[in-house]
C-alpha cells in the first residue's frame, strides 16, 4: 500500500533540507545544497506543484512520445493562465470601464506616475532635471525681442509704434527699401576683407516670425481684391459697348420695309411709331386662360353618362311633345330649315352638342380610335402580307385587324346616316336575343354608337353593379362578332373592326368570363371540325367557318401565346393542328384556310419559338402541290388525298395578293382552276406559303435541330426549282411564284449550311490516361515528425503558412474577446451587487434610526 500525501511531503521537505536535523554532516553532504533565497523559493513551488496535480492539464498525444520529442504546450498551467489574463484585465479593461461616460476626469501626465518599474528616487531626479533644462532654456529667450515664440506673437510698441528691428533709421531718412532686399540683406553677412556681394555668405534661412506671414498674407489679399476689381471694370466696359451698339441690332431685327437698307438704321420718331404700333397689337392679343386639369377615369365616365342622360330625357320630352323656355331658345337659334331636312336635324344638332351621336365618319375615325387606344385590337394582319426575312410579326402589335378590306371589294353602297332613329340611353343586355331586339333594323355604324353608350352608361365607377353587368356583356357582343364574320358583306366593312376594339376591351377588363365564352366557341369549333373530317353523309357540316379563322385570331391577340398551358391558346393550338394535320382537302377554300391557320402560327410562337410540325408539314404539301413530275424524294410522307393545283396557261400579269378571311369561302376544286381570279388565289396561297416558311427560319435558327426541320423543305424546293428551269411554261405558268421558290431555296440552303459547320461528330471523351493503381507507400528522405508539409512549391507553401496563422490568430482573438466579455460581465453583476448591498444597508440604517426615535 502506498505512501499518504502527508508522508510524501514530509520525506520530499526532508530530502531537500528544509526539515529535520541539520547538524548531521554526513546527511548535508548528500543533500543537494541551496545556495540562495531565490533558490529555495523556486524549489518549494516545484514541490507545491508535483503535490497539486489539479494545476498541472496534460494533454494526451495522439501517438505517444515519439524519439523523446516533446510537443510544445502538451502541458500547461489553465488556473495560473487564467490568474494572470484576470489580473491583466483588472490592470487594462478595469480601467477602461471605469472611466467610461466619464467626463472632467483629471489625467496625470508627471513623469513616471504610470511607470511602476521606476523608484521614488529615480522618479524625482528626472522631474529635477527636466524642470532645470526648461528654465535655462526659457532664460536665453527671455528678453529676446525678435523671439515671437515666447510672448506668443505679440509686438512690442511706444506711442503706437513698433519697437521691433524690421525698420531701422535708414528707412525712415525717406529711402524706401523693398521687403526682399531687407530679408536678403537679413539672410547674407559679409565677410571680413571682401565687401563685394557676389563674396557674400549666405546663411540657412531662419524661422519667419508671426508678423511677416501676417504681412504676406495682407500683401496677397490686396492683390487678389486688386485683380477681380480690374476683372469687374473690363466686364462693365465690355457691357457698355455692347449697350452703344444695341440700337444698330434692333434697326437690323425689326426692319420690315423692303426700300429700307439693311444697313441704315431708323429714325427715332419712326422707332417710336413702330413701338407704339406694336403695344396696340398686344393690348388687342387673346390673353392666356388657365386650363382644366386632366380629370380622372372616373370623372370622365360620370360626366358622359350625365350627357347621355340628359340628351335621353330631352329626346323622351320632345317624343312626348314637351318643350320649355331653354330648349324653344335653343331651337330658334338654328338654322333655318332646308327643303330636305324632313324635320330631323334635332337630333343631330343636340348630339353635335354633347359629342354623342355623331356619325363614324372617315375624318372621325382616326379620333375615335385614339380615344379608345386602351381598348383596341392588337393583332398583325392575316390577309397574307407579304414580309420579309427579317420581320418578326408580333400578335401584340398595336395594328387594326384588316379582314379582307380591299379597294376593289368594299362596298360603296349609300350609307344611312349614324344617329337617325338612336336612343342616348340603353339598358345593358343580359342575353343574346336581348341584344338582337336593340340592334334590331340599325346597321354596323349604328351598332358600334350603341355599344359605346351601352359602355358609357354601365361604366363601373357609376355602380357597384354594372362590373357584373359588362362581365355578361362581354360574351355576348363576342358572340354577335362572330355571327357578323359569317357574313362577307360585314367582313369588307371598315367598321367591323372598331366593334371588335370594344370585344378586346372588354376581354382585357374582364378575362375570366371571356376565357370561358371563348372556350365554349371553341367546343362548338371541335365537334364541327371532328365531323367534318370523318366526314359523315348524313350529318354534313359547314367547317370552316370565317368566324372560326376569327375566333383563332382574337384568341392569339387577346391572350397570351407564349405560356407553356394557356386555359384558352392551348386548346386552340391543339384544333389547329389538328385541322393541318387530319382536314381534308379539295376546295381551293380548304387549301386558304390551312394557309392562313399557318400564318397564325408563327404568330403565336413569336416569343417562345416552338417547334411546329404540322405547319411545315402543310407547307411542304403545299410545295408538293405545285409539282407536276413523279420524282418526289424518298421517304417524304404522301398523304392519300394528295391533290395537284391544276395552274395553267400564262401567269405572269398576275400579282400576288393578300390572302382575305373571305377566301376560305371559295368552294372551287383544285383540278378544275379557270376564270383569273381562282388563278390569283392559287399563287397568292403559294406565294403566303413561302413567305411563312421563311418566317418559320427566323425563329427556329437557333434550335439544333434546324437541319432537320428544313432539308425536307430544301428537297421538294430543288425538284420544283429543276422543274422551273427544265419547263419554260411551267414557269410562266407559276409566275411570280417562280422567283419565291428561288429566293426561299437560296434562304434555306444558306442557312443549313452555316449550321453544318458549327456541328461537330460525335467522338469518346477524351481525357487522360488512367494510372494503374499502386500500393508502395509514400516515402519521404528527409521526413520530420513537426514538419506540416511537404509541397515542394515554395510560394504555395508560404502562403499555407499564412493561411494557418491567420486562422489561429482568428481564434486567438475570438476567444480573448469571449474571455473579455465574460470579464465584462462578471465587473457589471459585481458593481450591481455592490450597488444594491449599498442601498439595502442605506434601507436598514434608515429603517433602525425610524425605530429607534419611535
Amino acid at each position: 500500500m502506498g505512501k499518504s500525501q502527508l508522508k510524501q511531503l514530509k520525506e520530499r521537505l526532508k530530502t531537500n533540507g528544509f526539515t529535520g536535523q541539520t547538524n548531521d554532516k554526513k546527511k548535508q553532504q548528500k543533500r543537494a545544497r541551496v545556495a540562495t533565497r531565490a533558490d529555495k523559493d523556486q524549489l518549494l513551488q516545484s514541490i507545491r506543484e508535483d503535490f497539486n496535480p489539479f494545476e498541472i492539464k496534460t494533454t494526451r498525444q495522439k501517438h505517444g512520445d515519439i524519439l523523446g520529442r516533446r510537443v510544445q504546450g502538451a502541458v500547461g498551467k489553465p488556473g495560473l493562465s487564467k490568474q494572470i489574463g484576470e489580473e491583466n484585465r483588472r490592470r487594462t479593461l478595469k480601467k477602461e470601464l471605469e472611466r467610461k461616460h466619464k467626463v472632467g476626469a483629471v489625467i496625470d501626465r508627471r513623469f513616471g506616475e504610470t511607470d511602476s518599474t521606476i523608484t521614488l528616487e529615480e522618479k524625482m531626479l528626472e522631474r529635477f532635471t527636466r524642470e532645470r533644462q526648461t528654465r535655462s532654456s526659457r532664460s536665453s529667450t527671455l528678453f529676446n525681442l525678435e523671439d515671437d515664440d515666447v510672448y506668443g506673437g505679440d509686438t512690442l510698441t511706444h506711442l503706437g509704434q513698433s519697437l521691433s528691428l524690421d525698420h531701422d533709421d535708414f528707412d525712415a531718412g525717406g529711402v524706401h527699401i523693398s521687403d526682399d532686399v531687407k530679408d536678403e540683406s537679413k539672410r547674407k553677412a559679409p565677410t571680413p576683407g571682401n565687401v563685394s556681394d557676389e563674396s557674400d555668405i549666405e546663411e540657412p534661412e531662419r524661422k519667419k516670425s508671426k508678423n511677416e506671414v501676417m504681412k504676406e498674407i495682407i500683401a496677397k489679399s490686396k492683390m487678389y481684391k486688386h485683380e477681380r476689381q480690374k476683372a469687374k471694370e473690363e466686364d462693365l466696359e465690355a457691357i457698355e459697348n455692347l449697350d452703344g451698339e444695341i440700337n444698330h441690332l434692333q434697326s437690323l431685327l425689326f426692319l420690315e420695309s423692303a426700300s429700307e437698307r439693311p444697313g441704315s438704321a431708323p429714325t427715332e420718331v419712326d422707332r417710336d411709331a413702330e413701338y407704339d404700333a406694336r403695344v396696340r397689337e398686344m393690348a388687342f392679343d387673346r390673353r392666356a386662360k388657365p386650363s382644366d386639369r386632366t380629370k380622372t377615369e372616373e370623372e370622365v365616365a360620370e360626366e358622359n353618362a350625365r350627357k347621355l342622360k340628359e340628351l335621353e330625357e330631352q329626346r323622351l320630352r320632345r317624343m312626348r311633345g314637351e318643350t320649355d323656355d331653354d330648349e324653344e331658345d335653343r331651337t330658334n337659334d338654328r338654322r333655318a330649315p332646308q327643303a330636305d331636312d324632313l324635320s330631323d336635324d334635332f337630333l343631330s344638332d343636340d348630339a353635335a352638342e354633347f359629342g354623342f351621336g355623331k356619325g363614324l365618319d372617315e375624318s372621325d375615325e382616326e379620333s375615335e380610335y385614339e380615344v379608345e387606344e386602351h381598348e383596341s385590337a392588337n393583332t398583325d394582319a392575316l390577309d397574307g402580307d407579304t414580309l420579309s426575312d427579317d420581320e418578326r410579326p408580333s400578335s401584340t402589335a398595336r395594328s387594326s385587324i384588316v379582314l379582307g378590306t380591299n379597294s376593289e371589294n368594299r362596298s360603296h353602297s349609300s350609307k344611312e346616316q349614324v344617329g337617325t332613329g338612336l336612343a342616348f340611353a340603353y339598358d345593358c343586355p343580359s342575353s343574346y336575343n336581348e341584344l338582337q331586339a336593340i340592334f334590331a333594323g340599325h346597321n354596323l355604324e349604328n351598332q358600334i354608337v350603341i355599344v359605346e353608350r351601352i359602355l358609357t352608361l354601365h361604366h363601373p365607377s357609376l355602380n357597384k353593379d354594372n362590373k357584373g353587368k359588362l362581365m355578361k356583356f362581354g360574351p355576348i357582343l363576342l358572340e354577335h362578332v362572330l355571327t357578323l364574320a359569317d357574313e362577307p358583306l360585314q367582313l369588307n366593312n371598315d367598321s367591323f373592326n372598331t366593334l371588335i376594339r370594344k370585344v378586346y376591351g372588354l376581354a382585357k377588363a374582364y378575362p375570366e368570363p371571356m376565357a370561358a365564352a371563348f372556350r365554349e366557341h371553341l367546343a362548338n369549333v371541335r365537334g364541327r371540325l371532328q365531323a367534318a373530317i370523318v366526314g359523315d353523309s348524313d350529318r354534313p357540316t359547314d367547317y370552316p367557318l370565317s368566324s372560326d379563322m376569327l375566333l383563332f385570331v382574337l384568341i392569339g391577340v387577346i391572350f397570351s401565346t407564349s405560356d407553356h398551358f394557356h386555359l384558352v391558346v392551348t386548346p386552340a393550338m391543339l384544333l389547329m393542328g389538328q385541322h393541318l394535320s387530319q382536314f381534308p382537302v379539295r376546295m381551293l377554300g380548304d387549301v386558304a384556310a390551312a394557309s392562313l391557320l399557318a400564318r397564325l402560327f408563327s404568330k403565336y410562337q413569336n416569343l417562345s419559338k416552338r417547334y411546329v410540325p404540322e405547319a411545315v408539314s402543310h407547307i411542304n404539301l403545299s410545295i408538293l402541290s405545285c409539282i407536276q413530275s413523279t420524282t418526289i424524294p424518298e421517304g417524304f410522307p404522301l398523304p392519300s388525298t394528295l391533290m395537284k393545283l391544276a395552274i395553267d396557261g400564262d401567269n405572269k400579269s398576275i400579282s400576288p395578293r393578300n390572302l382575305h378571311l373571305s377566301d376560305i369561302m371559295c368552294d372551287t376544286p383544285l383540278t378544275s382552276l379557270a376564270t383569273q381570279a381562282e388563278m390569283q388565289l392559287a399563287i397568292s396561297i403559294i406565294k403566303s406559303d413561302l413567305d411563312t416558311l421563311k418566317l418559320f427560319s427566323s425563329l427556329w435558327k437557333g434550335k439544333d435541330a434546324y437541319k432537320e426541320i428544313f432539308t425536307p423543305s430544301i428537297a421538294l424546293l430543288e425538284v420544283l426549282e429543276d422543274e422551273l428551269e427544265k419547263s419554260p411554261s411551267r414557269a410562266t405558268a407559276l409566275g411570280p411564284v417562280s422567283v419565291a421558290v428561288k429566293e426561299t431555296g437560296d434562304l434555306l440552303r444558306h442557312l443549313v449550311k452555316m449550321q453544318s459547320l458549327d456541328r461537330k461528330p460525335l467522338a469518346l471523351q477524351q481525357h487522360k490516361p488512367i494510372p494503374i493503381p499502386t500500393h508502395a507507400p509514400k516515402f519521404e528522405v528527409d521526413y520530420s515528425v513537426d514538419k506540416k508539409s511537404y509541397d515542394p512549391n515554395m510560394q504555395r507553401q508560404e502562403i499555407s503558412k499564412l493561411k494557418a496563422q491567420v486562422k489561429k490568430e482568428r481564434k486567438g482573438a475570438l476567444r480573448e474577446l469571449r474571455k473579455d466579455n465574460a470579464f465584462i460581465a462578471r465587473e457589471r453583476l459585481a458593481e450591481k451587487k455592490k450597488k444594491d448591498r449599498e442601498y439595502h444597508e442605506m434601507l436598514s440604517r434608515l429603517e433602525r434610526s425610524v425605530a429607534s426615535e419611535g
